[in-house]
């Protein structure tokens, strides 16, 4: 079934939680400069995304939400105040429980129920729950790619 994407999200989960070992608060809402989002608008945004994901999987689900999540990390969301973001580690435990909570739904989702027309629509073309699931994985497999270069970039500037 979905074997692959179960694999790797939780391969995302792992090289994200060793990209932010050892970062500080301070370090994960640095920037390398002003055009790029910092490590945590990062995380903070990939863990938002995986709401949608349980969504896609479970419409019914009840989410686990925190006060201006969606302000502060949503599509389109502008980088606010540092003292506006939550810390990291919360964060982080949000990220590892809710790719939790998208195994357990992988687990008990049919191929009939894949193979329709998600009621979730991003971009312009209509997609199968299943090919959003794919876009969604892709999609956070980018943002790993970007805390990756901020981590190195915060690591070369401590050892500088």
């Amino acid at each position: 079934m979905l074997t692959e994407l179960q694999k790797g999200l939780s391969l995302n989960t792992q090289k994200i939680i060793k990209f932010a070992e050892g970062l500080s608060q301070e370090e994960a809402l640095s920037r390398p400069y002003d055009a790029v989002n910092n490590f945590l608008w990062n995380l903070g945004h990939v863990t938002t995304v995986r709401n949608t994901i349980i969504k896609v999987l479970n419409p019914t689900e009840k989410l686990t939400t925190y006060e201006n999540e969606r302000e502060l990390f949503g599509n389109g969301s502008i980088l606010q105040a540092e003292d506006a973001y939550p810390d990291l580690n919360f964060i982080l435990g949000l990220f590892e429980k809710r790719g939790e909570k998208i195994n357990e739904l992988i687990e008990k989702v049919s191929e009939e129920y894949l193979d329709q027309e998600s009621t979730i629509k991003v971009g312009p073309n209509p997609r199968s729950n299943e090919a959003l699931l794919w876009f969604f994985y892709n999609h956070e497999t980018e943002h790993l790619g970007e805390m990756k270069v901020i981590k190195n970039i915060i690591n070369r500037l401590k050892n500088a």
